[in-house]
């Protein structure tokens, strides 16, 4: 998007705005979350850090806290009450047992009080703590509101519960400068917080002029007829709104094909089959997507084109980097900022063993650190330079860290492991074989804040917190065919699309089902099928088969109520 408003109004660099929510907040609690204690330098949690956190709760608080089963299930309640921006007394209420309730009560107060107390926030938890921050000091609001007088919002339909409270909280007038773009028909996140009836709310908050866009550019007039005819079963849609409008001109061929298969084995070669022969015809990888609701009916199909030695690519979401080269680079940059963490002293040590393939001492990380005060980036300093195995690239590289230099630190160490990886030759080392594609990442990511200029004149803090929010999902391949669950495929557009699965318990899926035909379950799995075959720019290809792990499964509720196949009742 910022690459787009650039390239159209140039002198907009200095007086825009493009961010997410939150990156906003983060930004926002950096400059005002003195209120609750915090430094501007606080850290964002990785998730094993966040489970370490509720794990020590749980420890403390055993004799009170009986009902947790694990620290990963409590976390989940948590992120919960987070994104539902859930106030401490409403809590107990929530639950049918009253004890259950008044523990997690307990749980969440002293996880929330940790947090301030270690200077640290987790990924929901900045949009809580940015919320009760703009409601409890209306002055930081009334700032924030003089400084954006005008805020857009894209992907409405995806916003939870704590965002759409900042938004409010930026623009609480009914005739705020508020401009959305959003899609009830779209809302496929529910499981984060999103919902269809939070249009109605916005409505009901601001005096909107509604301006429908019904106009389809991209999928054949076919699709668009399907779409229509799909996602009218849905009740949760806004009123009085107008169904697709195909834009394209058809070609006079159908783009529309549908496949039944007897297993999903026969399902996936069939469609690895298929693939090889339009890229047999001329059409780019790129050009290729195969979407599925679940990653395991992708994993098949990935198998299935490996045989017929077709490059593929099933993306799957990373929040951290996991290579041993990345994974030194940003603990020790932590590291840099805290100073004093053990813990962290032992992830910096251990991936540094893993870049030189040679144990690095903890008991001399140990004594180096007794002997300068507990200061753990001094004492990673006076390890390197007396490890012998440590190139000196690399001990050049922490002592530009120890000075307080970590833009020098990133260039070093990341020009000696780039320089390590051109002569192993790629993933040849175990510990670097996932180096080159996230190194690629971290450029992205450096891109994403600004450029090398923009983002390496950050503070350190700010940095890392920045490259914590940052996205470390790696691009497919461009020789690879993608491919992505529906979720993955939002926002994306196709030339050829291959939608598998489309039988019952596997789109709609089993739980859904079990909610009910007319659930808010159900209306969104026929929302993730909407979503799957506009992803369409040439044809469409739908399959289905007659067993899934060995269980016999009907066809998908959806091709008939696109019409694509006739009930036999």
């Amino acid at each position: 998007m910022r690459e787009r408003l650039l390239k159209l109004v140039p002198e907009a660099k200095d007086r825009v705005l493009l961010t997410t929510f939150h990156s906003f907040a983060t930004d926002i609690l950096r400059q005002h979350g003195s209120h609750f204690g915090l430094s501007p330098d606080f850290e964002i949690l990785e998730e094993s850090e966040r489970v370490g956190i509720i794990k020590s709760v749980l420890e403390d608080k055993a004799d009170e806290l009986t009902k947790f089963v694990s620290a990963e299930k409590a976390l989940t309640a948590i992120d919960f009450l987070l994104r539902n921006v859930t106030p401490d007394a409403k809590i107990p209420s929530l639950l049918k047992d009253p004890e259950v309730g008044q523990q997690l009560q307990t749980l969440f107060v002293r996880y929330k009080e940790l947090l301030k107390q270690q200077n640290c926030l987790d990924y929901g938890s900045i949009l809580y703590f940015c919320e009760e921050l703009l409601r409890d000091r209306p002055r930081v609001s009334k700032q924030l509101r003089t400084v954006y007088r005008y805020i857009c919002v894209d992907e409405f339909q995806d916003t939870n519960v704590a965002q759409y409270h900042v938004l409010r909280a930026l623009a609480p007038d009914k005739d705020a400068n508020v401009f959305i773009v959003g899609d009830d028909d779209q809302v496929i996140y529910q499981w984060n917080g999103a919902s269809p009836t939070r249009v109605r709310e916005l409505e009901k908050h601001y005096d909107l002029t509604t301006i429908q866009l019904p106009e389809n550019y991209r999928c054949p007039p076919e699709v668009v007829a399907l779409a229509n005819a799909l996602i009218v079963h849905n009740g949760e849609r806004s009123p009085d709104k107008k169904p697709l409008l195909s834009m394209k001109a058809g070609t006079g061929s159908n783009p529309i094909e549908i496949l039944a298969f007897e297993s999903d084995q026969l399902e996936a070669q069939g469609i690895a089959e298929l693939v090889a022969a339009r890229l047999e015809s001329g059409v780019r990888p790129s050009e290729i997507v195969v979407l599925a609701r679940a990653t395991k009916l992708l994993e098949r199909v990935q198998k299935a084109l490996d045989a017929l030695s077709i490059p593929s690519h099933v993306q799957r979401r990373k929040s951290q980097f996991e290579s041993a080269p990345m994974r030194f680079v940003t603990s020790a940059l932590k590291l840099a900022l805290v100073r004093s963490d053990d813990d962290l002293a032992s992830t910096v040590t251990k991936a540094l063993s893993d870049c030189v393939e040679q144990d690095s001492n903890e008991e001399d990380l140990a004594s180096f650190s007794a002997a300068l005060n507990g200061d753990q980036l001094e004492a990673l300093g006076a390890l390197v330079m007396n490890t012998p195995a440590v190139p000196k690239e690399l001990q050049q590289a922490v002592l530009a860290l120890v000075r307080g230099q970590y833009v020098v630190f990133i260039r070093l160490a990341l020009a000696y492991f780039d320089h390590v990886e051109d002569e192993i030759g790629n993933g040849r080392d175990e510990q670097y074989a996932e180096y080159t594609t996230e190194r690629s990442v971290w450029q992205s990511i450096i891109r994403e804040i600004g450029d090398e200029a923009d983002a390496y004149s950050l503070s350190l803090g700010q940095f890392l917190q920045e490259l914590a929010l940052a996205n470390k999902t790696p691009e497919a391949p461009s020789n690879a065919v993608r491919c992505l669950t529906i979720h993955s495929s939002k926002g994306l557009e196709f030339a050829h699309v291959y939608l598998i699965g489309m039988s019952e318990d596997q789109l709609p899926s089993f739980q859904s089902k079990k909610s009910g035909d007319d659930s808010r379950e159900m209306q969104e799995e026929r929302r993730n099928c909407f979503v799957a075959i506009t992803r369409t720019i040439e044809t469409l290809t739908m399959s289905y088969s007659e067993r899934y792990n060995g269980w016999s499964k009907a066809p998908s509720r959806f091709l008939f109520e696109m019409g694509l196949l006739e009930s036999s009742e």
